[in-house]
């Protein structure tokens, strides 16, 4: 039984030997039931939380499911959890309530033959915030947020191991985009303790994530032995190396550092990258935004992460590489929002480029950015007719065979 919650879990032991989901092969490939799989899909945020949180009779999943089949888009990116601390409160109040919703969305994603990237633990400051902690207890093995996590992981991997919808696990949203960055002077890039004084133990290290994220895999391969791991990683910052060495040296009675900006060498994001990726996770994440966002209207087709200017063509095939050298899969999670650029007239010619250079680069899994609860009307029609002609060219070179998945059933 759960110190945390009334939920009976479950002796260790492997629930996916029919070897269900992404696996991912020596030397990074992903393959799915045996065969090398490449493919695009959509982040669907909503598909439980948002059921979860409004209404257990609304289950607007269901349509949407069915329209993402018609589109030819074959797998999404959920959390299998809501994003603020009263997700954590009702589960510990009641689990199987909340897992009896969850159920319902992996059973029609099963009926529906829709894949899913789970993602364990979206928010970094929810489970800490909840348990009255601080976020740098996720690098603390006593901690009630690792106790918590843990348990929780062993109930949700344990309960759909055995699921052919559950694809791959994940375990955060961008937690590398808060690592490392420590302003105990003005308090910047800090969120979620708007009730508290702060206090340097707020901001966590790269190495205390790291930790946290070693022992939530190892957790998952208890029960599911064969299933890609990845962390949901963001796009590196172009600081990381720097900024990892200096929470090192950091005060430790008071959880404090200087953030160091010194940008990285190429060097230095191989390193940050494989270093992020902490065995038993087999696969290196990535997001990146293509939109400005700042009204200028400009897309974003060039980035300078190593000090000089490369194409997106090349920063994409950069992480691949990256993932490469240290035997990894490469997943870039989250792609494909313009923001201010949506509405832009050229914005198809742009998403075929964004696509095309995906494709170039060699990374096999792709999602844009899509939906918090779905719409297939204006640009994210155009999106996911252009997925789904994407997919329809991998499927004819015989590497997108989604089906093949619910046929080990």
């Amino acid at each position: 039984m759960s110190a945390f919650f009334d939920y009976e879990l479950p002796a260790p032991r492997d629930r996916n030997p029919s070897h269900l989901g992404l696996h991912v092969a020596d030397g990074g490939e992903i393959e799915l039931a045996g065969k090398r799989f490449c493919g695009f899909g959509v982040n669907y945020f909503g598909a439980f939380a948002h059921y979860w949180y409004d209404d257990y009779n609304h289950t607007p999943f269901v349509g949407a499911f069915a329209k993402l089949k018609e589109y030819g888009v074959d797998f999404i990116r959920m959390p299998f959890g809501g994003y603020w601390t009263d997700y954590y409160e009702a589960f510990a109040k009641d689990p199987d309530a909340v897992l009896r919703c969850l159920d319902r969305v992996v059973e029609e994603a099963e009926r529906a033959h829709i894949g899913i990237i789970v993602s364990l633990f979206w928010h970094d400051t929810a489970l800490p915030l909840y348990l009255g902690e601080h976020r740098a207890a996720m690098g603390d093995p006593e901690s009630e947020t690792v106790k918590f996590a843990l348990d929780y992981t062993a109930a949700i991997v344990s309960r759909y191991a055995s699921s052919p919808a559950v694809w791959a696990w994940e375990i955060g949203n961008e937690y590398n985009l808060s690592a490392d960055l420590c302003d105990t002077a003005d308090w910047n890039w800090l969120s979620g303790y708007p009730d508290e004084k702060p206090s340097g133990f707020d901001y966590y290290s790269s190495d205390e994530m790291i930790a946290f994220y070693t022992w939530i895999g190892e957790k998952i391969r208890e029960y599911d032995g064969w299933r890609m791991i990845e962390s949901g990683n963001g796009e590196m910052r172009s600081f990381a190396k720097a900024s990892a060495e200096r929470s090192r040296r950091m005060n430790k009675e008071k959880h404090a550092w200087t953030v160091d900006w010194t940008t990285n060498t190429r060097r230095d994001f191989d390193e940050m990258n494989a270093r992020m990726t902490p065995d038993p996770l087999d696969g290196v994440s990535f997001h990146l935004q293509q939109g400005t966002g700042d009204g200028t209207g400009k897309y974003v087709e060039t980035m300078a992460p190593w000090g000089k200017s490369v194409t997106q063509r090349e920063y994409f095939t950069a992480y691949k590489e990256a993932a490469d050298a240290c035997g990894k899969a490469c997943v870039f999670g989250e792609m494909g929002d313009f923001m201010d650029m949506n509405d832009a007239p050229d914005l198809e010619e742009h998403f075929r480029g964004l696509i095309d250079d995906i494709r170039a680069s060699g990374i096999q899994i792709a999602l844009t950015w899509q939906f918090q609860d779905f719409t297939d009307a204006g640009a994210d029609g155009m999106k996911l007719r252009v997925l789904g002609e994407a997919n329809a060219a991998y499927k004819a070179d015989g590497v997108c065979d989604s089906e093949a998945a619910f046929r080990m059933e």
